[in-house]
């Protein structure tokens, strides 16, 4: 993995995820392939040229993991939009599109987990405490 690559997964992620961890000790230039690509469909805190905001990034990427059950399906996602300026009840309107499209089954998979992940992160926010991905909180219900 090219030192770009590393830093860029870092300053969006906090980190560099098990998945790209685990892809480059295999195939380094298909990890930096892949964070290009996420890049350039998720471009960085720094990055210019993007005319969708982030919290609606983050709105679409909680809609698309609740409707396909990837992921922690939507749950970080939920989080991250709160941060970029979401609200839960905007949080709730991207699900009930699922809903809608792909039937209530993704309310109960996921979709009612992300909501309350969004309320449990705007309370976060107004008290001023720090993001931290929805599989790294201990002993939460909601993991």
């Amino acid at each position: 993995m090219k030192d770009q690559t590393r830093d860029y997964l870092i300053e969006e992620m906090g980190r560099v995820h098990e998945v790209f961890q685990t892809l480059d000790k295999y195939d380094p230039n298909l990890t930096d392939a892949l964070a290009s690509l996420r890049r350039a469909a998720i471009p960085g805190k720094n990055d210019s040229g993007s005319t969708l905001d982030a919290k609606y990034k983050e709105l679409i990427m909680v809609a698309v993991e609740a409707a396909t059950g990837r992921g922690e399906k939507g749950k970080s996602h939920a989080r991250k939009a709160i941060r970029a300026g979401a609200t839960p009840k905007q949080v709730q309107e991207a699900l009930a599109l699922c809903i809608y499209l792909v039937g209530m089954s993704s309310w109960v998979d996921g979709g009612m987990e992300c909501v309350l992940s969004a309320e449990e992160e705007f309370e976060k926010v107004k008290k001023g405490e720090e993001f931290t991905w929805t599989s790294e909180i201990s002993g939460s219900a909601k993991k």
